[in-house]
Formats: structure tokens, sequence, C-alpha cells
């Protein structure tokens, strides 16, 4: 029975039999964590014969627990459904059982982030919010960080009358930040809804209020097992903490090095700090990596050394079937160094090359024992372009020699993807986007696209279809249908049919119908003078007053999308080399609009590296080492570099076989100049082999103060600044790396980062 334990090794196996007490794995990548955990539980109830239901076993994501679920009943097939669950999926059932508690109806329903938005775009509208300055997804964080400060405002949306939230907007001086947020609460409350905080705070409220099913849930929880507890909130730690407190066995398992959700509230603490919380603690450290092939593994070592030290162990490659596996394959080449040259010319030699795991150009000269072919690879490009380009020949290589290696594109900000995904596109390599639409599926394009077809030809019903009533013109369900059936009868197209009945009051009353057909009358004539793929999109997004709709919904993310596409016709109009209109553009896009119907795993995974969280890849190319990209532009303090370099090695560690990262030194489309990401400096030269154009770095990054990580001052230390003067620490967040002082010489309050100048301060 115990077979399954013979497949750990000595530390995993130690740590899966510790049953009792608190018990603490630090875990890095590729060490086997999940292995450990379902190897546990199934130790649990299939050896020591635990009942499951007395068993939980939390992690993040439901794939990552359907995962597990799947590996335990692999183990013990003879037991009843594992419990293994997400904090959210816990809480849910939790709440389906005890929300009327609280007076809340126990078949609420549970809304994402987007639903989120779709509630506060009325609400915007009845405030007056401006979208463009205050942005939806602005909104939802608003929300999001005051729902994860405390349950204050439980008490405040459960009130007896829900008619209470709307006297709270009416309130005197209330800022239209939280007049949005009470009327936010409102809604939930009158619709029955719960977002993904809610579920938490109710089920904590419902615990720390309801002793009998607190002492219920704590009596039938006697073994919790816990994963990923490097990113767990003080909401999370909370409700373990409560639950676990009457059998005391909590089986936690995480890796301060890939903390990368502090934004979210995060607190990496609650592990470092384990065994000071919980006296005594059993400890464990997994450094046998079951993933990845050494070198990079020492890429990313070297890496990750740049943060502070959390009890980090350099990792032991395990991997050796693939060095042999590859060195069967692949004749070593050791390379000449190379200072620089040109990237046109590696490309050419790449396209013929067949060694697939090494970048070389046969008229180099070969020096012995230069490089090793199973070193990380970094190209640096002289733009988007060549960079896209460089990533699909190499993808096109190795699928040429297997067809069954997994690949996948990672990058930090999704608008990384589109050169990329027009490259695979024009190489015909099968790719699917992770975690979002592919460009050409969103909701936005499509709009567009649609918009254009209309005014090439208004008799494209499937894009009148689209368009006729985006944004809102009042032309609804009901007279869609009418249009339909007219068009039906009279054997004619939509277009044809609104035309004929534009004086029908049944269509335009109360419509802006008519200015709509005007406007599609109007393009329909200049798109046929074949105006330019650029311009056509500008009177399409001006005269529609499609933009200027994204803009006040507060739609930044869509906008990106159309400034992408702005830049895609750019490039189309340079690159035809002739003249070319609209409907050639169009054309053109067919290719990238075309479905493929291969198997989703032989398709190249694109994702940001926050999505590749978990999972691994033979090969995984991480695009857009750039600054103000990778590291992202909104890392202001010590903190954020900290957290982006976590990112960067979570997105390392995601390669088993080889590891491809490119940069780009050119200009951006707007004319910026691009420079290399400071993490590239990160690495030891000895451990990568640079190909294409030399890196270029900023020489006057902003210096960051390496000393402040824990901060430098503590609540209510008195402290001196050159410009504002004397002032008070009030709060210190050590997540964000931010303290909130008050000055003497001003009313409010302000937010100043770790790296502020701060002198202290002598009463």
């Amino acid at each position: 029975m115990t077979s399954f334990l013979d497949s750990l090794n000595e530390e995993q196996r130690k740590a899966c039999e510790c049953t009792e007490g608190y018990v603490r794995v630090l875990a890095g990548a590729g060490t086997g964590k999940t292995k450990t955990l379902t190897a546990r539980y199934a130790y649990l109830v299939s050896i020591l014969g635990l009942y499951p239901s007395n068993v939980l076993c939390v992690t993040f994501t439901n794939k990552a627990a359907n995962e597990m679920k799947e590996r335990i009943l692999k183990l013990c097939s003879n037991i009843a459904l594992p419990w293994v669950n997400t904090f959210h999926g816990f809480c849910a059932d939790f709440l389906r059982k005890h929300a009327d508690v609280l007076g809340y109806p126990l078949n609420f329903a549970i809304i994402s982030v987007n639903e989120v938005k779709e509630i506060l775009k009325p609400i915007y509208k009845k405030l007056g919010i401006n979208g463009r300055e205050f942005s939806l997804q602005d909104g939802w964080e608003f929300i999001d960080k005051l729902k994860s400060k405390d349950l204050t405002y439980v008490k405040e949306m459960l009130s007896c009358d829900s008619n209470t939230l709307l006297e709270l907007v009416k309130e005197e001086g209330l800022s239209i930040k939280m007049q949005m947020f009470y009327l936010y609460l409102y809604e939930e409350r009158i619709s029955s809804l719960m977002d993904f905080d809610d579920l938490i705070a109710f089920t904590l409220t419902i615990l720390h209020e309801n002793a009998e099913i607190c002492e219920s849930y704590q009596k039938r929880l006697q073994y919790i097992e816990v994963d990923e507890f490097q990113d767990i909130d003080h909401l999370q730690y909370e409700l373990v903490e409560i639950l676990s407190a009457k059998h005391k066995n909590l089986f936690v398992v995480g890796d301060p090095d890939q903390t990368i959700y502090t934004f979210r509230g995060a607190d990496v603490s609650f592990f470092v700090d384990f065994p000071k919380r919980h006296v005594p603690t059993t400890s464990f450290a997994f450094k046998k990596n079951y993933r990845s092939q050494g070198a990079i593994l020492d890429c990313a070592y070297t890496l990750i050394s740049k943060n502070p030290e959390n009890g980090r162990q350099h990792l032991e490659a395990m991997r050796q079937d693939i060095v042999k596996d590859d060195m069967r394959n692949i004749e070593e080449i050791n390379l000449k160094k190379q200072e620089e040259f040109n990237l046109k010319e590696v490309l050419n030699a790449l396209e013929s090359h067949t060694s697939l795991d090494l970048v070389t150009d046969p008229k180099f000269e070969i020096v012995d024992d230069e490089i090793r072919t199973f070193k990380p690879i970094v190209c640096g490009a002289m733009d988007e372009g060549e960079e896209a380009d460089f990533i699909s020949r190499q993808i096109k290589n190795i699928r040429s020699y297997n067809q069954n290696y997994t690949i996948a594109v990672l990058y930090r900000s999704r608008h990384v993807s589109l050169k990329i995904e027009q490259a695979l596109v024009n190489y015909q390599i099968p790719y699917k986007v992770y975690g979002d639409f592919n460009f050409f599926e969103r909701r936005e394009i499509l709009d567009v696209l649609a918009f254009c077809r209309a005014c090439l030809n208004p008799h494209d019903n499937t894009a009148l279809r689209r368009i006729i009533n985006v944004p809102i013109r009042g032309f609804g369900k009901s007279r869609m249908q009418r249009l339909e059936k007219d068009a039906f009868d009279h054997d004619g197209s939509l277009y044809e049919a609104l035309v004929a009945n534009i004086d029908n009051p049944f269509y335009y009353k109360r419509s802006r119908i008519k200015a709509f057909l005007q406007v599609l009358e109007n393009l329909h004539a200049i798109f046929s003078l074949n105006i330019s793929p650029l311009m056509g999109i500008e009177r399409v997004l001006n005269d529609f007053l499609y933009e200027d709709h994204l803009k006040n919904s507060g739609e930044k993310e869509r906008l990106e999308s159309l400034a992408q596409l702005r830049q895609m016709a750019q490039i189309f109009e340079k690159s035809a080399g002739e003249s070319v209109n609209i409907a050639d553009f169009l054309k053109h896009l067919v290719l990238y609009t075309t479905k493929d119907d291969d198997d989703d795993v032989k398709k190249v995974a694109l994702m940001t590296v926050h999505n590749a969280k978990g999972l691994e890849f033979d090969y995984v190319f991480i695009a857009g080492l750039n600054e103000g990209t990778f590291p992202s532009s909104k890392s202001v303090n010590y903190q954020d570099l900290q957290e982006e370099r976590r990112l960067l090695y979570v997105a390392m560690t995601r390669a088993c076989r080889q590891l491809f990262i490119t940069t780009v030194n050119g200009h951006t489309a707007k004319g910026r100049e691009q420079v290399s990401s400071r993490f590239i400096e990160d690495l030891d030269v000895d451990e990568v082999y640079f190909n294409g154009i030399k890196p270029l770095f900023l020489d006057n990054k902003v210096a960051l103060k390496t000393n402040v990580e824990d901060g430098e001052f503590k609540i209510g230390d008195r402290v001196f600044h050159c410009i504002f003067g004397p002032g008070t620490i009030l709060d210190c967040d050590k997540i964000h790396g931010v303290y909130e002082i008050k000055f003497e010489a001003l009313k409010e309050s302000r937010n100043l980062s770790f790296n502020a100048p701060l002198e202290p301060l002598k009463n």
C-alpha cells in the first residue's frame, strides 16, 4: 500500500510522513511540491485511514485543484472524492450552506471581475465618473482594496434595510469613489450577488460570529494542507488559522522566490515567519529540481540571488535525461564569442541549421570549449518585428525536429504578443493565447473590423448585425428581430430593409439609427475611393464614436488593442510596397482570423508570466525584456523591482530543455528608444549566450536603495523631508514599500515610498 511513497526522494518522504503539528516545506521551482502534497493526502487517507472529509487541501487555482484530485484518486482509488479546493471554492461551498445566517440567500450568484465592471458601468454614468480618468479597472481595484482591508464593510452591506447603503451615498463630504463603492454594494445586495472578495469576507464573518458553526468546522478539519502559502493574503491567512485552531495540524508549502501577487495583497511574511508564529514547527527544504536542465537553473539562481535571501538554496538539476537525449541527437558545437553581429544573418543561418539548442553562424571560426549548447540564449533584436521573427524561426526549427515538444512564449504584458501572433501566423505555426482572447478574437477588434466591412459593403449582414447597436443607439432585440423579418420578407439585405423603413417610427423613434445610417453611407462613399488602411480605421473609430465610447467607459485595455490595430495597419501599408486600400488590409487579416483545429497540446502557448505559474514547457521564450515592460513601468521602488525579478525567475524556471530571452534595442512606432531590461545585466555572462545585437542598457537608472526592504522607520517615528518638512509616520506598508506620513505643513497625509529622502527627526 505504500508503493507511492517509494517514488519520493528522502526529503519528500520525510515531509509526507510528518503528519502531526505544524509543518513548513520550502519547495523551490520544480522540486515536486504537488507530488508531495498529493502523496501526503493519500498517505493520510489510505495508510493512516483518515476519512477524506476530515482532510482539506487548499490551493489557488481550479486547474491545480483538479490535477491534485486526479493524482490522489490514482494513488488510492478506493476512497471517496478527496477534499481539494481553492480558497474561494471552499468559501463558496461554505456559504451555500450558511449564508442565510447573515440574512443572505443561499442561491446567491458569484460574479467575475468582468461582471463587476459591467455593474460599475451604470454607476459611473449615474455619478458622472469620467472613465478616461478613472477606468473600470481602477474602480474594481479600489473596491478590491477596500474589501481586502478588513471586514467592516460586511455589516454595512448586510444592514437590515438595503436602502441604508443609499443613505450612506448621500452623506455630506463623501468622496465620489466611496459613493461608487456603496452603490456597488447596493447592487450586490439587491441582486443577491457576491464577488470573490465577499466569499472570504462573509465566511470569516460567520466563523467569527457563530461559535457553533465555527466549532463544527474546526472539529471536522483534523488535517489541513495549503499550497502556494507564499501568496496568501491576510484574510486567507486568518481563515486558515481559524480552521486549524483546534487540531493544529497545518502543513504549508511555498517558495518566497515565487511570490508574485503582492499587488493583490499577498504577504510572503506569513510563510517566512511561519516557524515564529507556530511553535514548534517542523521544517523541510526541497532542493532537487526534476524539471529543468542545469544551465537553466544556474542562470535563474544568479538572477534571483540579487533579491534578499529568504532561506534560498541552489537547486540541484536531476533531469540528466535531457542532457543525454540532446547530446545523442545534437552535435555539440563550440563557437567563438562575437561582441556584435547582424541579426538577419543569424536568422538566415538558423533557418537551415538543424541543431535546435544552438545559435550559430557558420561563417565564424569554431573554437574548442567556448560555448556549451545548453546555456540559455539572450537574443537582441532591432525591433519587435525582428524579435517575433527570431522566435518564430526557432519554433519552426524545434517543430521540425520534434512535433511533441511543448513550447511557450511568455511575456509581462499582453501587448507584447501582437507581433508574435502575426509572425506565428506568417510561419503557419498553430498557437493559443491562454488567459485572454487571441488578438483577432477580442471584442473591440471584431467590432472595428465589422465596421470596416460594413463600410465597404453595407449589404454584409453579418457585419451589420454586430455593429448596428454598438455603441448602444436604441436599436435593441425587438427592433433587430423586426428588421430581420422585413429583410426576409422582401428577399433583401438588412441594410436594404433599414433604408426602406427609415421613416417607420418603430425603427427610428427614440433611437439614433438615422444618424448611424448616415455615417455608414458617408463612409461607404469614402471607402469606395480606395482609402488607406490606417485612414479607414481612423474614420471608423471617429465617425462612429467608437473610440470615445471605449474611453468614456473606462476600458483602457481595449484602447490598447485599438492602438495595436493602428500599428498593424501602418506596418501593412509600409510593407506592401505599393498603394493599398482598406479592402486589401481586410483580405490580409483573413489569415490571422482563420481557426486552427490542431490539438491544443501541439499549439504554441502564449500567455503572461502570471498565467504560467505552476506550468512547465520543454522550450520557453521570454519576450519583451525591456525597461518599462519587464520590469514594468509601474515598478517605482525596491519592493516592486524585487517582485518583477521574482516574476522573471518564475518565467525562467518554467523551461525544461532550453530557455530563450529576447530584448529589443530599437525605437517604438512612436519613436521612443527602447533599452534592454536591467535584469539582463543581472545575468552572469558565463552562464548565457548573447546572440544578435548587443543589449543597450540605461546608464542613469533610478537609484533605488537596497537596504530598505523592511523600511527604516516604524509607525510613530518622527521624520524630516527636505520639501515637506517635519512629519510623523502614520502607517508602514511593507508589501508595497510605502509610508503614510502626516506632515505638519500639509492638511492631508502623503504616501511616500521607502526610498523617499527622509531623515530621522528627534522630538
